[in-house]
């Protein structure tokens, strides 16, 4: 599910978000234990205060917890703006230099590069009817690569994510699949290539694993890592329905089996508070505790690479409705599943019971 936009100067289709850091390995084998990176979804309340004064207040939020790794989220069409020209300043450079000029509480950064949006293909308009392995669209991604890669700043970038739940667009146009495979393995090897200490990856939704498994089992072998957006919803996810908190053991399980010998990771992963969806708050702080206390045996055998929890405050009543247009999804139970998504109500700004829970794992994590 794509996230609001959360810094100040980042256009609509843009995200970011900001993640606990630490030193870790994405190969689990050649490190016995290796601390958590954990992360929380910076979204803020009516009563923030407006552009960057309320997003650092956030940030120094966030930083009171623990949390000092930071994420960017860019659709294609927002960082090229016209054939090889490249708008990189708001959407990457200004978090890298704005955000932590004195380099005290951010460790680094995680970016996630947008060609495909859960249901939408983003690609420039005049190379959007091409198919993803076409050598042209190929050769205008990796300059913008190349065009990344030289930013000054660039090395406090640790991972790039290619891709955002592909498995909706794919899954939905099966026929691009093999297309999109190419296109992901040239720019990784090409990440890997101009910036050799990146770790990359796609990020697929759980349920896939379940209703399109060779959409994961097809990119996996070019990924450093596996990468999930997490809400334990019924498989269909029609209705945005929750299941039992309970659950999250198993599906744990099934995402590390998946994953192999490689980590695996979470840039979204949470649980909403509406009744509407067969939730509550008690049952949104049993998910808190619950994911913690389940994945902990995988961060200490060092095969969770990251947690971005989604989110510190609900989502604005009125952002879901856009939202559901621009994906083409119904939008009755996805608000009531949008609308209490977080830690803290959007309206009062008063904290659900789970975020003490979250908090008090913070501290032992």
């Amino acid at each position: 599910m794509k996230k609001i936009i959360l810094f100040f100067l980042v256009v609509c289709s843009s995200s970011v978000f900001i993640l606990l850091s630490c030193t870790e390995k994405d190969d689990h084998t050649n490190q016995a234990k290796t601390q958590g990176l954990v992360g929380l979804s910076l979204l803020l309340n009516q009563n923030s205060a407006p552009g960057l004064p309320g997003y650092l207040d956030g940030i120094n939020y966030a930083h009171s917890i623990g949390i000092n790794l930071f994420g960017m989220s860019a659709e294609w069409t927002n960082l090229e703006t016209s054939p090889y020209n490249f708008s990189l300043q708001d959407n990457i450079l200004n978090p890298l230099t704005l955000l932590d000029p004195d380099n005290t509480k951010l460790k680094s950064y995680i970016l996630v590069l947008k060609m495909i949006d859960t249901n939408r293909k983003i690609v420039p308009a005049d190379i959007a009817s091409r198919s993803f392995d076409d050598t042209v669209l190929i050769k205008r991604f990796l300059a913008l690569i190349d065009a990344i890669a030289a930013l000054s700043p660039i090395q406090k970038i640790s991972r790039i994510l290619i891709g955002n739940e592909v498995d909706a667009y794919l899954g939905s146009n099966p026929s691009e699949l093999n297309s999109f495979k190419n296109f992901y393995q040239q720019a990784v090897d090409h990440i890997h290539q101009k910036m050799p200490w990146m770790k990359v990856g796609t990020i697929i939704t759980f349920n896939s694993l379940i209703t399109s498994p060779a959409i994961f089992d097809s990119l996996l072998p070019n990924s450093d890592f596996a990468c999930y957006t997490y809400y334990p919803t019924d498989e269909s996810g029609t209705h945005w329905l929750m299941r039992s908190p309970a659950d999250v053991h198993n599906d744990f399980d099934l995402m590390a089996q998946k994953a192999g010998k490689k980590s695996f990771a979470f840039t979204e992963i949470g649980y909403p508070s509406s009744t509407e969806n067969n939730s509550s708050e008690l049952l949104q702080q049993q998910f808190v505790e619950n994911m913690f206390e389940d994945l902990q045996p995988y961060k200490n055998a060092g095969k969770l690479a990251f947690i971005f929890y989604h989110g510190l405050y609900d989502y604005p009543p009125q952002f879901c409705e856009e939202y559901a247009r621009e994906q083409a999804i119904e939008p009755g139970y996805l608000c009531g599943f949008m609308n209490s998504l977080g830690l803290k109500n959007y309206i009062t700004g008063n904290a659900k019971p789970a975020l003490e829970t979250f908090i008090q794992k913070m501290k032992t994590w």
